[in-house]
Parts: structure tokens; sequence; C-alpha cells
């Protein structure tokens, strides 16, 4: 986009912050004055103040921000020069617990830094010629006076640049330019005015660990400094107004966050100050925006009337207010009241997208549909497939102002309740492609980290997605800022996920919050520590099983059939190949021998070394439908088989048991066989539950009436000596089952007939929960009388695949895994559902977490497109 929003003064903001992190002390309670800001010239960039304390100098040190943006040499040479210089015996009693002052300037060449801290006393200028040429012992110091001013230079070996220091008026002064250290020691230099003074001197706050101030005079330079074509107009709605900020900052490992207030001054005839007025409003159009988007800007007004008073105001002292009044009156011409019914028909939410291949999409929503139909016709015309085009051109324009000024005469759908506009038809296609797919950006791992820590409330919102805008950065940097963009050894700025902008109207200023969203590596997912090659892709497990007294190890089965059993510390143990598929869950018996079916017919039971036991592995008579399940009746041992529709049963060597032969039922079997007081339950698609006794006996049968399909096994609940059953139907009804066979419907869930439903124990109490996957919903139940919804969670995408569960702790209790596949995205919920820390994240489905060996930590298992096992600590 040629007028794509300040990203070069975003990246400006985000060297400048992380440069000063590295002085950061998050312990102070107390600030000093601002006196050094009298100093600096009025054209000063940016300006961030801290308190010196040696306590920082290992807050920050494991902080990958630093240098992503830094660069890994210069932030080695800043900590040196710190070290040997400021943190010098000499001096340092001077300068402990002041509050310094970094400010960014311009030069020819690029931009210089400037140091300021004042003292704790005076020092006389006796004081000042002993001690300044002690403190750079590994340097090359020369002493100089320069128009009435001295000066201290400090040179390294094999360095070509020259650190000038000097001391006024209680403040020491220091840099590499010495030209800017001239300008700032001469009083003839203009400075700062009263006014900004006193606003950065209000804004210097008490408990955060530092303060950036910004005089927006200096905008258009800095942008200047960055770009190498001329701001369109789009920059323009935010560096050309006058006035002052100053944020407060707060961090955490994968994210640069900066808060405060922006004073305006002199604001008629800029468009961005007429949301000044204005009071925050929850954004919700960047819920409809492709996942290819570069960047967007979203707008909101809360009042609709102050709104439009000021937009008019706004467009009267534009180039275009005549061409408006004139088309005015030839639309009132037709209908007199179209313009009048049109406003009244659409919202205060509106937004510009900037795609990756460059195209724009407009979005505004509406706020009445019945008025917006009536209107439709004459405001549009009707070019096929739902699609329309205004009649005229400039309505975007005319009613929301330079933010849809991009789109002249649009083609535009309706998408729920707004509309989406595109300049080419073509466009508009492709994005209602995608919107069927739900391929939005709200689907990607990065904007959900994004979420997690930059709200929605606000009036405007400008966000730019490092990777989909990289070639526009690439492009319109200048060379030196492009290069380092691409320095990918040198600079991690590629790493940075995105980069906002908020603001939030404040009785005619702005509460202004930046935020940088960082790929860390210590992010779970990030880096793992190890990792374990297979031949192709995972399709049973990962499990995780005993080996030995001493050691555990993790199971997994690959497409070719092979079988891995892998160390914890990533190593190989052993493989072999296994005829088919593992059907359902691998099992471990309590003298550590596994067992699984495959779909190839076959029982198997080895130990922990992959060695089979004796009788294994063994033909079963039917494919199996799940895994087996292990019982112990009165002391004999079976496992026990579901098929479609039949069970099978065998003994621990694998030879078929007496009075199992046929033992069949109506409809498919739901799931593995359940075992409960002493009978093996069996639920299938008919609505029916079948109860067996030792011997294959069918003992009871419970059939639902009424024409009953169910879509789950059984859900078992004891409550007070009594046992419940609970099941759901293909409609979404579920029932409660009585021991004695009584049923009721107990809720209606009018869930789609593809939905899928488990009962597991994932909220800490004593019995089992209803889990619902419905589409992309997920909705999680408490059993009783009737149904408590206990927490849901919308997914971007429908899911497909059933939920994995993780034992977390005693008494059943598993943590709740989705593998969104549409999204290669997995996610892991808490009992009381929100999202574990690290979640969601990429990966492919199949998934584990959880410990991998009896003591450790709890690692992440999971795969990717290469055909490798990751393990990620956490």
């Amino acid at each position: 986009m040629r007028n794509t929003i300040i990203v070069s003064i975003l990246l400006f903001i985000a060297v400048v912050v992380a440069s000063v992190f590295y002085f950061g002390d998050l312990n102070k309670e107390e600030k000093k004055s601002v006196k050094p800001i009298n100093y600096l010239p009025s054209d000063t960039y940016l300006i961030t103040s801290f308190v010196n304390d040696a306590t920082t100098d290992n807050i920050f040190k494991d902080f990958e921000i630093f240098e992503a943006v830094l660069g890994h040499s210069f932030q080695d040479h800043i900590s040196q020069l710190k070290q040997q210089l400021l943190r010098n015996k000499d001096i340092a009693s001077y300068l402990t617990d002041q509050e310094m002052f970094v400010s960014f300037h311009p030069e020819k060449e690029g931009i210089a830094t400037l140091f300021s801290i004042p003292t704790t006393e005076k020092i006389d200028k006796e004081t000042i010629i002993e001690i300044l040429p002690k403190i750079g012992t590994d340097y090359q110091v020369q002493q100089q006076d320069t128009l009435g001013m001295q000066l201290f230079s400090y040179k390294a070996a094999k360095s070509d640049s020259t650190f000038y220091v000097s001391y006024l008026d209680d403040i020491f002064f220091a840099t590499y330019s010495k030209e800017l250290l001239l300008k700032t020691l001469d009083k003839k230099t203009p400075k700062f005015d009263e006014k900004q003074v006193e606003f950065f001197n209000k804004n210097n706050s008490r408990n955060a660990p530092f303060t950036v101030y910004l005089a927006q005079q200096n905008l258009p330079a800095i942008v200047d400094k960055f770009r190498r074509n001329r701001p369109g107009d789009f920059l323009r709605q935010f560096i050309n107004i006058k006035g002052q900020t100053a944020w407060n900052i707060n961090y955490k490992q994968d994210a640069l966050m900066l808060s405060g207030e922006s004073e305006l001054e002199e604001t008629k005839g800029h468009y961005i100050a007429l949301f000044a007025n204005q009071r925050k409003t929850t954004q919700r159009l960047y819920n409809y925006f492709p996942s290819n988007s570069a960047m967007f800007i979203e707008y909101s007004f809360s009042d609709a009337k102050a709104w439009q008073n000021d937009l008019n105001a706004w467009h009267a002292i534009t180039e275009d207010s005549k061409q408006l009044e004139g088309q005015t009156k030839e639309i009132e011409k037709n209908r007199a009241d179209l313009l009048t019914n049109f406003q009244a028909a659409m919202g205060g939410d509106f937004a510009v997208v900037e795609q990756n291949n460059s195209d724009y999409l407009g979005f505004i929503s509406i706020q009445d549909s019945s008025k917006f139909l009536d209107v439709l016709s004459d405001v549009a015309e009707s070019v096929g497939d739902s699609t329309y085009r205004f009649r005229y051109s400039n309505i975007p324009y005319r009613f929301y102002g330079e933010g849809l000024k991009a789109f002249s005469r649009p083609y535009f759908k309706r998408i729920d309740g707004l509309i989406v506009m595109a300049n080419h038809q073509s466009t508009l296609q492709e994005y209602a492609q995608k919107w069927r797919r739900k391929d939005l950006l709200i689907g990607t791992l990065g904007f959900k980290n994004y979420e997690k820590i930059q709200g929605n409330e606000a009036n405007v919102t400008v966000f730019l997605n490092t990777k989909n805008a990289s070639s526009f950065l690439i492009n319109n940097l200048e060379t030196t800022y492009s290069k380092n963009f691409r320095n990918n050894k040198e600079y991690e700025l590629q790493e940075f996920y995105s980069w906002s902008l908020q603001l939030t109207g404040n009785s005619g200023n702005f509460l202004s919050r930046l935020y940088a969203i960082y790929k860390s590596k210590n992010t779970l997912g990030a880096t793992p520590e190890w990792t374990y090659s297979m031949g192709s892709r995972l399709i049973t497990g990962p499990f995780v099983f005993e080996h030995s007294d001493t050691s555990q190890f993790i199971f997994a089965q690959e497409q070719d059939h092979t079988v891995h059993a892998v160390h914890p510390s990533g190593n190989k143990l052993w493989t072999t190949l296994f005829a088919g598929r593992i059907v359902g869950k691998v099992q471990q018996l309590q003298d550590r021998s596994l067992l699984a079916v495959t779909d190839r017919r076959r029982l198997y039971r080895f130990d922990s070394n992959g060695k089979t036991l004796r009788g294994f592995s063994t033909s079963i008579k039917d494919e199996p439908i799940s895994h087996p399940t292990h019982v112990d009746w009165g002391g004999q041992q079976m496992l026990l088989i579901p098929g479609k529709n039949r069970v099978m049963a065998y003994n621990m060597e694998g030879g078929p048991i007496d009075g199992w032969d046929n033992v069949q039922v109506d409809g498919e079997i739901l799931g593995p066989v359940q075992f409960h007081d002493n009978k093996a339950i069996v639920t299938t698609s008919y609505g029916r539950v079948y109860f067996f006794d030792a011997g294959g006996n069918k003992i009871q049968e419970i059939d639902v009436p009424g024409d009953i399909s169910f879509v789950s096994n059984l859900g078992i609940v004891v409550r007070e000596n009594q046992t419940l059953y609970y099941a759901t139907d293909d409609i979404g009804d579920v029932y409660r089952i009585t021991a004695d066979g009584q049923s009721s419907k107990v809720f209606e869930g009018r869930w789609n007939n593809k939905y899928i439903a488990d009962f597991e124990n994932v909220n800490g109490t004593s019995a089992p929960e209803l889990i619902v996957l419905d589409g992309p919903q997920l909705q999680v139940y408490q059993l009783g009388d009737t149904l408590q919804k206990v927490y849901e969670h919308t997914f971007t995408q429908d899911v497909d695949n059933r939920p994995y569960y993780f034992a977390s702790g005693s008494g059943g209790l598993t943590s709740l895994g989705i593998a969104a596949q549409g999204t290669n995205l997995i996610y892991l919920f808490a009992e009381n559902g929100t999202l574990v820390d690290g979640f969601p994240l990429e990966a492919q489905p199949l998934f584990y977490y959880g410990k991998i060996n009896y003591n450790s930590s709890n690692y992440l298992i999971c795969t990717r497109r290469d055909f490798k096992l990751y393990a990620y600590r956490h």
C-alpha cells in the first residue's frame, strides 16, 4: 500500500525502546525531575528516562528482544561501555539512583544518541578534571576546550569511534557525536518549550521501569529519516498533529508494551483527531480480516452525532468539499432522504486492510439491516453473485472520511452484519472464498498471541504483520534500515510477529498504547530440547509408558506402521514393525507389558523392550473399532475387544475365551468396552446399552424408548451409592439412564449431526463432564439432573479430530487437548477452561503433554511437517 501506516515509526520506536531496556530499573519507586530535558535540542526525535542502579545489570540479561532489535554486536558494545564507564568506582557514587535520560537526535548520516544524567551532588571543576581521566583506563583520554566548554574524549584501541563527555549544571552529557554534544550545551540552540517540559515532567511515572517521551512535531522528520518515499495520505493522518506523548513501559519475555497519554495541539483539519472526542468502543471487525493481511487500521466512534458534526467540519476545509456538496444536490434530486437513511443504516465501526498482494479491503458495520435494505437498490446496483457497486463515487469517504478515501466507487458484499468492499470485483471474490474457508487472521498463531496481550477496546487500532508486510518494509525503508531488517544473523527483526498502535479518545487527547509481539526462543514450541526423526508422519501416539524402575519412554507409530520407543533424552530405544495401524490407545499393565490392536485384526502384547510375549501377536476374529479393555473378573484376567457389532474376549496368553464366541449386539458399538460394578458395558448406535457377565452372558439390556441413535459411549456417574449413565444422541439430546433401565431427557443440545461427544473428568470434580465439539465450538457441561455449562471456547475453524486427554493429577483428572487441523494449531485447556500458558502453538494433530520421566517437568511432544518428534520442556 503506497500509504501504509507508520511502519517506520513503529520500527524506530522498537529500536529505541529495546536499547534503553538494558538500563531500565524495575525496583525504583520514585523518579527525579526531568531537568536534563531542558537542555535537549527541540528537534530531538525521542527521549527515554530510567533510574541508574547496579541491580539492573541482571534484570534483562536474558531478554532476547534486546539483541533482536539492537543487534548482537551493538549490545555487546553497550554492555562494555556501561561497565567500564558508567559503573566505574570513581564516578559511580555520583550517579547511583539518579534518573538517566537517553535521547535520539538527527544526524546527516543517521541517528545520534545522547546520554544525560544528573549527579547526586554538585562536582567542582577540579574534581571533574581529576576523576574523568581515571574512568577511562582502557581508553585513550583527551581533554578539550571548545567554545568555552570542557569536553573529555574516550577512544578505545582498535576503534574508530570516540565517546565524548561533558559536565554542565550538575549534569553529565555523553555521546559519540561531538557535534550533538556541542549543540546540546549551546544555549542558543532552540530547546523544548516550557509546556512540553511540563508535560514530560507530569508524566514521569514513579512506578514504571522507564518512560518514553515523544515530541510529535518531530514525527515527520523521523519518517523522512526511515522511509525512502514520501509518506502517503494514511501516514499523514498520524504524523502531522502537533503535541507530545509520554509512554510508560511494561514488558514480557515475548513483547514490548508501551502505554500512556498523547496530548494534541492544533488539531483543526487533522482527520485522526476526530476520534479524540470519542469514547472507546469494542472493536470486532478484525475477526473478518483475511490471514494474508499485511496491515489494517480499524476505526470506531461511540457518539454518532458528534462524529457526524466533527466530520462535516473536517470535510468543509478539505479540497473535496465543493465536489461533495455538488454530489449531494444531484443525489437528492433522485431521492431526497437517500443519504440521510443510508447514514442511519450504517454503524460506527469501519476498517481498511491491505493484503500482502497490495489489494485493499474495506469493512463497515451495519447498524440497522432493515434501513440498509430499504436504501440498497438506490445507493447501489447489483452486479450479480450477491455483489453490489455504489452508484455514486466517494460514498464511503463521505460518511467515514479519510480512513476510507481509498475506496472511490467500490464493489461490496454483505457478510454477517457488515459490508466488505474492494476496488476490484476479483478482490472481493477472492475474499469471499477466504471467508468461506475461514482463512482468517484470527486463526493464525501469531494473532492469538497478540490478542492475549492487546485488548480490543479503542477508537483507532493500527496493526502490522511483519511477515505479510516484509516486502513493503524491505522496499520502503531506507537502505540501512532495510538491510538491518533482512540481516537475520545480526538482528532478529523478522522474529517480531506484529507491531500495533491503539488510540483511545480522552477528552480531546488520546490514551495511546504501542505493542510489539516477539517470537521468543523461550516460548513453548520455539526451541526443542531434542528431536527424533521418523520416516513418515505420525499416526498413533505419542504415549508415555514405564520402561524400568528408573526410566520411562515415549511410544509412537508412524505411517508405514513402524513403532518407535524413544528414551526421555530423545535417543532411540528400539523400533519394530506392526501389522497394521494401531486402533485406539496403547495401554500398559501392572507388569509393564503393553497392549495394542491393529486394523489388520492383530492383538499385540509386548514388554517395554519391544519383545512380544508368548502367544502374541495373535489374530482376532473381527477388525477392532477401539482398543482392548483389560478386566480382572474375580481373579480371571481377560482382554475385551470391541468389533463393529460384537465383543471379542482373549486371555493373557492370546487365546480366545469360551463363552464369548458369539457375543453380538444390535447397532454399531460406540467405543471401548466399559467395565463397572463387575459388569462389561457396551453402548451401541441403536440407543441401547448391554451388560455382560464374565461368561459372556447378557444380563441386562436397556433400550431408550423412541427412534434414538446414540453417538457416544456412556458417561458413568456414581453419586450417593447410585449409578447413573449419560448418553447423547445424533440430534444433541442428552439422556440420563438409571441402573434399572429408566431413562429421561436432561438436555436438548441442538448440535449438528456430526458433533463429537466424550465423557471425561476435565474439571476437577469427582465425576466426568460431557465434552462436546460442535464444528468450531467446544462446550463442557457438568452432569446432573440438568446439564450446567462449565465453559466453552470457539475456534476459528471446524474441529474434526476427537479431543485428547492427558493425565494431570490424582483422582482421574485429565487435561483437555484439541488439534484444529485446518489451522495447524494445538490447544491445551486447564481445568477451569483457560488455555494453558504457551498454547495454542503450531503443530500437527496428535500430541502428548505431561511428564516424560518419573521426575521430569512437563513436556510437549508433537510433530511438524518434517516427520520428526519434537520435545519441548514447559
